[in-house]
């Protein structure tokens, strides 16, 4: 940079990393001890600096680039009745006083008998004259600036320098930087084939136990205190997976919630993206509305992935009277309050008025019918054709793509699929708006001489051809390294998913 004022310089000379202008992701932070990032979280911030890379070296025109790392839902009109509330208030005068740090009480009440409704019991509640038949009060619950924001309240409260969060391998891996970021640390317990791509009770606890032995060792004498597993992120459903724990996985939930209760370890159970689950007979289960499991389960929710309101940025967290409490003193200390608006909002999606029930089932019979479709348009690609199904399924998406498609001569690409490519059937999502693409094949095949071997080697090759990007393996921690993975939305357009799939198999024919 130029030449500075010398107030400027102080700036630049303390945060370093703002000499330059950055593209793509902000500067995604550091551990506040100087320590480098824990092995896990260091491959998510490798995988994210090759993005920035990539775009800031080779791309000069945005408008052609094919985004397909974005976690928007796609284009679909908001939930109603959270339009309408917000509406109502904006058209009203409530919005002249300033809200409360803890919320409005109205909204809060409103919560509570929606949490209620899906199930949530306090089976050891505290002896409060306002603790209702559930166990439960307005007190057990609090608006956030979104579900990455409650995230990050939380640890702060539950984790210390040095303890472990633990995750499932894949996850989202832009939450694995938050703990680092307060000196704790992040580490992983692989999903696996054999089960299903779901959470193991046994195997968790049998890390968990490992890693704190580990712990004790390491820190022996070092501390006054012994660091350990404080934390296991649920998410459920999966992200990138989109795999659901349900009604049908009660025993799984209870194992998970039984293992983490008997080793101190809080449950963070992430639930953002519980209404797009495709099954509604099946839909995602609150670990909290397990018998016992209240009080050891810090429950996520949102409005940006099912809801259509992701620019909203809206959020509630459930959990323990004392948790609850503490993340109210951080909202006020911090932001003073999270804005009304929110809270207004969350009232209009979560409630249980049977207008907004009826409202509820419209809206995501018809939504989750349309993400399905879409993934099915991918995986008719990916797969072929015939890897759907269901017959009537199939002859729809057959006709949409025979119609919709540009050159009829590509339709032979639905009779095998493309090649070196696969949907593995183990993975298929039952929820949201990601698939996950197995490109291992491509290993060892070459483009312009360079020989792909690595997921760098495979996002360098798909962004010089077509200026595709999309989460490779290394920034969701998949689990093993040896596969060359890759986490692509399909909330895009019909038309586009097409488009997008014939470029990825134009591309794949220039390798030899």
């Amino acid at each position: 940079m130029g030449n500075e004022m010398l107030s400027l310089k102080r700036i630049l000379n303390r945060y370093e990393y703002l000499k330059d202008r950055k593209i793509g992701f902000p500067y995604i932070g550091s551990r506040s001890d100087g320590e480098s990032f824990s092995k896990e979280v260091k491959k998510v911030a490798d995988g994210f600096e090759l993005y920035d890379s990539l775009i800031s070296t080779l791309n000069n025109d945005y408008t052609s680039e094919i985004n397909l790392t974005s976690g928007n839902p796609m284009k679909y009109k908001p939930f109603p009745p959270a339009i309408k509330q917000i509406y109502n208030v904006l058209n009203g005068t409530k919005l002249n006083k300033y809200p409360y740090s803890e919320g409005d009480d109205r909204v809060r009440i409103e919560l509570l008998k929606y949490i209620e409704q899906e199930g949530f019991i306090n089976t050891n509640p505290y002896k409060y004259d306002d603790i209702d038949e559930k166990g439960l009060s307005i007190h057990n619950l609090t608006f956030t600036v979104s579900t990455s924001h409650a995230f990050g309240l939380v640890l702060d409260i539950i984790a210390r320098p040095h303890d472990v969060v633990l995750m499932t391998g894949p996850n989202y891996g832009l939450f694995g930087f938050k703990p680092e970021r307060i000196n704790a640390k992040v580490e992983v317990i692989a999903l696996e084939e054999e089960d299903n791509y779901l959470v193991n009770p046994k195997k968790l606890e049998n890390r968990i136990m490992e890693i704190n032995l580990n712990l004790e060792k390491s820190y022996k004498g070092k501390l006054d205190y012994t660091p350990q597993v404080v934390a296991f992120v649920n998410s459920n459903p999966c992200n990138p997976t989109g795999k659901v724990m349900g009604q049908n996985e009660t025993n799984i939930l209870t194992g998970i919630g039984n293992v983490c209760a008997k080793l101190g370890v809080f449950v963070i159970d992430d639930l953002v993206y519980r209404d797009l689950t495709y099954n509604k007979d099946n839909i995602a289960k609150p670990i909290a509305t397990i018998d016992g499991m209240f009080k050891n389960t810090i429950s996520l929710f949102g409005l940006s992935k099912a809801y259509g309101l992701a620019g909203l940025r809206a959020g509630f967290v459930v959990a323990d009277e004392v948790i609850i409490r503490e993340m109210i003193n951080r909202i006020f200390q911090e932001i003073d309050a999270v804005p009304s608006i929110i809270g207004e909002a969350l009232k209009g999606a979560f409630n249980v008025s049977n207008k907004r029930n009826i409202e509820y089932n419209k809206y995501f019979t018809k939504l989750n019918k349309e993400y399905e479709f879409r993934y099915n348009i991918l995986k008719a690609f990916v797969n072929g054709i015939d890897s759907i199904k269901n017959s009537s399924l199939r002859n729809e998406v057959y006709k949409y793509i025979k119609k919709n498609i540009l050159d009829k001569k590509d339709l032979y690409i639905l009779k095998n699929g493309i090649d070196n490519i696969e949907i593995r059937s183990s993975l298929e999502p039952q929820s949201g708006f990601f698939a996950i693409i197995d490109f291992t094949k491509i290993k060892g095949k070459k483009y312009h001489d360079r020989v792909i071997l690595t997921e760098e080697d495979l996002i360098k090759f798909f962004y010089n051809e077509i200026k595709l990007r999309f989460i490779i393996g290394k920034s969701m921690l998949w689990p093993n390294e040896e596969d060359l993975i890759g986490r692509v939305t399909f909330a895009k357009e019909r038309k586009d998913i097409i488009k997008y799939c014939l470029a990825i198999n134009d591309a794949l024919k220039k390798l030899n």
